[in-house]
């Protein structure tokens, strides 16, 4: 398993005094948090990513209040600020205590649920609940049978929603039946359709648990709206969502811009699952999973699925459930909008009845000049006026 986050800074969405990442290495951390980014103490404009989904007019209508929220990465660090009183105490499968030793968790968190009024940073879904699992001690090589693990816990804590923000190409029959006895208990499982590196060459593969069926995938698009060449198109994707130069919140308190990773993606949207259950919250995992993709905002070519998410269309829009939606392209695919081909049989079919229309039309106007015509001449045949040529 990788976390599907690389850390490079590409651009401030705030011009502000930088300040060195805290260290947070403690009892149980292997080191310092590992994720990288720029640390910054506050926020003079609204993160480009909240502007784009929008997400004000969304949390005018709901704000995922009561929804619960299972994020099974690093550990989140719930004396954040934002984070405060947003979470329950970290479930640690690592036994490395309950701090972020990464800060990949906390990140992830910050997106989701970040309280409002603090600053012009806000998560999708303030109101909602986070249950923290922590899988991962370090940014790499963390062990595939904790995250089964973590799933299995996030259905023992009662959450209605998972994030997995992270990736393994490794289709283990662990993991798809962890996958599956979530889908089971009515939990909808929000995962990274994982990076890719374009630089490095070679054939991208699939993520798991990403690519099972009933997850709801995640790729990411950049500022303008178009998606990233890190997100990983093997991989079957419902929607896409802000994925680089993301900010949150910073481990051990400010704020942190990420590079580029479809792991930042994956939370926006796990919010927006959050603000539709509190809405909607009749509707199971499945029909929660294809509301957000009906209202998505269009295809943008391979690796969209269904488009960017729409937040304020996901909680409002009328649809019916039970309505299947057609098929998103496949992974690599790009839909093209081209007319088919006429049938012979019905353009002549076509053309037969158009004829025979205009002749209907000619009779009606004929009828409508001569009829009135012969009425006044009491039916006599009328006088024809004999013209001559001239030579």
């Amino acid at each position: 398993m990788r976390w599907t986050a690389v850390a490079v800074v590409t651009g401030g969405l705030a011009a502000l005094v930088a300040v060195p990442m805290p260290a947070q290495a403690a009892a149980g951390c292997p080191s310092a948090p590992e994720s990288g980014g720029l640390v910054k103490n506050q926020i003079t404009d609204t993160p480009w990513a909240q502007k784009l989904l929008p997400l004000a007019e969304a949390q005018e209508k709901a704000d995922g209040h009561g929804v619960k929220i299972a994020v099974i990465d690093s550990g989140v660090d719930t004396t954040s600020p934002q984070l405060a009183g947003q979470a329950v105490p970290t479930v640690d499968l690592t036994g490395t205590g309950r701090r972020d030793c990464v800060g990949h968790g906390t990140e992830v968190a910050g997106i989701i649920a970040a309280k409002p009024k603090m600053s012009l940073f806000v998560g999708v879904a303030p109101g909602a609940r986070i249950i923290p699992i922590k899988y991962a001690a370090t940014a790499t090589n963390n062990d595939d049978r904790l995250l089964v693990k973590g799933i299995d816990e996030a259905v023992r804590r009662g959450a209605q929603i998972i994030n997995i923000s992270s990736e393994t190409h490794t289709d283990t029959p662990e993991l798809r039946q962890a996958v599956t006895r979530a889908q089971n208990a009515n939990i909808l499982i929000v995962a990274a359709a994982g990076n890719v590196n374009p630089k490095k060459g070679g054939s991208p593969t699939p993520s798991y648990p990403a690519q099972y069926s009933g997850v709801l995938s995640v790729g990411a698009i950049a500022q303008d709206g178009q998606v990233t060449q890190f997100s990983n198109t093997a991989t079957r994707v419902s929607v896409i969502a802000p994925g680089k130069d993301i900010l949150t919140i910073a481990p051990g308190g400010g704020y942190i811009v990420k590079g580029e990773g479809t792991s930042f993606a994956t939370p926006f949207v796990a919010g927006v699952a959050a603000l539709v259950k509190q809405t909607h919250p009749r509707l199971t995992a499945a029909q929660l999973k294809q509301r957000i993709e009906a209202t998505a905002d269009g295809q943008k070519g391979a690796g969209s699925g269904y488009g960017v998410v729409n937040p304020l269309a996901a909680v409002t829009a009328v649809i019916d459930p039970n309505t299947p939606l057609a098929p998103a392209p496949e992974p690599g695919s790009v839909r093209l909008a081209v007319a088919d081909k006429p049938d012979p049989a019905v353009r002549n079919t076509a053309l037969g009845i158009g004829l025979g229309g205009l002749g209907l039309a000619a009779l009606v106007v004929a009828g409508g000049v001569l009829i009135p015509a012969g009425r006044r001449r009491g039916w006599r045949p009328g006088w024809v006026t004999q013209q001559r040529r001239a030579d």
